[in-house]
């Protein structure tokens, strides 16, 4: 390796030392071992952190702003709720249930049971075992197993259930795709069954926003789509109250924070994803505050969830790492590893209605976007996922679990099937959508601009793509242009864009034709108006 002269970089900027970086140690490579390398990367580090300083970052914590951020609880409306009823709460043990936990005691509830596999050394024991500490039962039981359920239902009869056990880890998922798929599968099916059969009130149940995306083809964000789906089904269908909380990025559950404080405190090489990477976050009381007003937040019939509705600006990791570094007082090198299965899906900006890029909310999408609205406190924003077929819902789910109910299945397989499923459920859901708003999703989603300057292109989207256009086939007309806002030369441009993906040979024939057609009345109209 050629030698390194650190005064070269003294006056450089972040982009030309993340640069000088990523030659050092090219993405995807091993962590760097080599002395010389390392007491390079020293070296750009700290210029890194000064460029960084320069620009009016480090001076406090990244997160500083969402650790003391709060939403409006309705307490006394909870309290009334829950006296002297009996509460369960599915992964009990886990980071935001234990906060759950504690502030239900608070409010008064009049039991509380917690179920989580934690401490579980049989997954199939049909009879868990259990324990008491502080005023609440813990049972050492899997969501999975159907009978281990049932006997906690029929022993503590709970009214109110809140549902979190599942995944905390998209990386994990991709590792554990037939764990993480049964886990939400199955869990949610006995969950929603047994309240349903037992006469449960409210079930609250917490997922991501992750899957506010369409279409993904990461485990982790796919099934909790499916789980969206079946609570959504369950509401419409079932005698329950069910509600849903979107988090996003937990900090007192932050696995990348996590990894970096450990890297920080054992003095070793601190390893980033990527540059240019972000993540908003919330709190845990945030988390379960928007938990507890599920219950007086929530309509019967219907799945509403509910989110923070300030999240902030996004919070870059890159800094988030610098900070820890500079606040250990260590000279330690970061490196950038590349991003991971689980972590690599490119944003599509699609997602959001960018009508009003003021109101954009990065948990909620476009075709969620019609059902918002914010509660009295003006803190929780309020939506209910897009329409769907309960019918192919029911078909794709059947198919999973008969799928996963085999021993030997491979996971590859689980995964192929589970994101078919997704694109099945999807297609019903774009066939009700209103053509012009396809449109205008497509238009956002693959404009040439926006995605220079996101480093991304056209053929990354796809999938999404195919949908899209899917769901309009047949269905283009004036029109829809008209409703959409779409003049026939932008139109034209945005067919010539679709040449870049090979498979939509057919689409794009059809988007010709219509653009022929409308180009052809267009002019006979003119030569009518003249004539007349």
């Amino acid at each position: 390796m050629p030698a390194f002269d650190s005064s070269v970089f003294e006056e450089n900027s972040k982009a030309e030392i993340i640069a000088r970086i990523q030659q050092l140690v090219t993405p995807g490579s091993p962590e760097p071992q080599d002395p010389e390398i390392l007491a390079a990367l020293r070296t750009l580090t700290q210029q890194l952190i000064a460029a960084y300083k320069a620009d009016g970052l480090l001076a406090s914590d990244p997160f500083a702003d969402v650790r003391d951020r709060s939403v409006h609880l309705y307490a006394a409306a909870i309290s009334s709720k829950i006296a002297g009823k009996t509460l369960l709460v599915t992964g009990g043990e886990g980071c935001v249930g234990k906060f759950l936990i504690e502030k239900l005691l608070e409010l008064g509830a009049g039991k509380i049971v917690s179920v989580d596999k934690a401490r579980c050394q049989n997954p199939q024991e049909n009879i868990p075992s259990s324990d008491q500490k502080d005023g609440v039962t813990f049972y050492a039981a899997d969501i999975r197993n159907i009978q281990a359920l049932q006997y906690i239902f029929e022993q503590e009869k709970p009214e109110i259930v809140f549902h979190l056990a599942a995944q905390r880890s998209p990386g994990l998922a991709e590792i554990q795709i037939k764990e993480t798929v049964t886990s939400s599968l199955l869990g949610i099916e006995n969950i929603i069954q047994l309240c349903e059969k037992s006469g449960v009130e409210n079930c609250v149940f917490s997922s991501t926003g992750k899957a506010s995306r369409y279409f993904t083809t990461e485990v982790y964000a796919a099934s909790k789509k499916l789980a969206e789906w079946q609570f959504a089904k369950a509401a419409q269908e079932g005698n329950v109250t069910y509600a849903m909380v979107r988090f996003t990025h937990m900090l007192e559950n932050s696995l990348f924070c996590e990894q970096m404080s450990n890297k920080v405190q054992q003095g070793k090489t601190v390893n980033v994803h990527a540059p240019h990477r972000y993540v908003t976050a919330q709190n845990a009381v945030e988390a379960v505050n928007l938990l507890l007003n599920g219950l007086v937040l929530c309509v019967p019939g219907k799945l509403k969830f509910l989110t923070v509705r300030n999240l902030g600006w996004p919070t870059e990791t890159l800094e988030v790492a610098l900070y820890k570094i500079l606040e250990s007082g260590k000279n330690l090198p970061i490196y950038f590893q590349g991003l991971l299965p689980g972590y690599e899906e490119p944003f599509f900006l699609g997602q959001f209605d960018w009508k009003n890029p003021r109101e954009i909310h990065l948990l909620i999408n476009a075709l969620e976007d019609p059902f918002r609205s914010i509660d009295d406190s003006g803190t929780i924003e309020l939506a209910e996922v897009a329409p769907f077929s309960f019918l192919v819902l029911s078909k794709q789910v059947s198919r999973l679990v008969n799928l996963v109910s085999a021993p030997d299945c491979p996971e590859a397989q689980i995964k192929e099937v589970l994101i078919a499923a997704e694109k099945e459920i999807i297609a019903s859901s774009f066939s009700w959508t209103p053509a012009q708003e396809l449109l205008k999703i497509l238009l956002w989603g693959i404009n040439p601009k926006k995605l220079e300057g996101y480093g991304s292109k056209i053929t990354d989207y796809k999938e999404i793509i195919e949908l899209l256009l899917h769901g309009m086939y047949g269905r283009i007309d004036r029109l829809v242009l008209d409703g959409a806002g779409i003049i026939p030369n932008r139109f034209d441009n945005l067919v010539k864009s679709l040449l870049a993906i090979d498979s939509l040979q057919a689409e794009v024939g059809y988007l010709r034709s219509v653009s022929r057609y409308i180009r052809e009345f267009s002019l006979t109209e003119k030569f009518v108006k003249e004539v007349a």
